[in-house]
């Protein structure tokens, strides 16, 4: 962020971060708000950090997933992504510990995460389309083709199918939106 009397320029990637609990403030820099204490997080330049941040949960559940491929018994994989998630949400709390906090931040706009998929480059956009459905259709493949899944496996690998596909709907939904803002400009 650079700072030029009272205008904030806000850098490309600031621009592309959005979640759950990512804002605007009156500037336009990305803020991370925490429902529990209401602080208000700035993130202007610490946007590629937050986003490994906000996919602990993401990364817990393919941490078991990897460590099940191992043939290790089910309740060690799932210990394993919760450690990797414990593990995670103790370093994005030490992370926003290090950022410019608003106390009592009431948010203005909201910028979710189509909408931030949406600055990203056209091809970035379309890339992860494909392999966002390459992906979901190989599971569901995988899953019927190996004859050893049964049960809990089988499915969630028809859950994990499912969830990538949705990530494919909301990749669609944001490129269209990009093309939207593109005829816009």
């Amino acid at each position: 962020m650079s700072a030029t009397g009272r205008k904030v320029i806000i850098s490309d990637d600031d621009k592309k971060v959005g979640g759950f609990n990512v804002y605007r403030d009156d500037k336009g820099r990305p803020i991370y708000l925490n429902r529990m204490n209401h602080t208000g997080y700035v993130l202007t330049g610490k946007s590629k950090p937050f986003r490994t941040y906000s996919s602990r949960f993401f990364l817990g559940g393919i941490a078991a997933i990897f460590t099940y491929m191992f043939e290790l018994p089910i309740p060690l994989c799932i210990a394993i992504g919760v450690i990797v998630y414990i593990v995670m949400e103790f370093k994005f709390r030490r992370f926003l510990s290090t950022l410019a906090q608003i106390p009592n931040f009431k948010p203005a706009a909201h910028s979710g995460r189509i909408e931030a998929e949406s600055r990203l480059d056209t091809k970035k956009i379309v890339t992860k389309i494909i392999l966002f459905v390459l992906l979901s259709v190989l599971l569901l493949v995988n899953a019927f083709i190996m004859e050893q899944y049964e049960g809990i496996i089988l499915a969630l690998n028809v859950i994990i199918s499912i969830g990538v596909g949705i990530m494919a709907i909301i990749e669609i939904v944001a490129f269209s939106m990009h093309l939207k803002n593109k005829k816009q400009n």
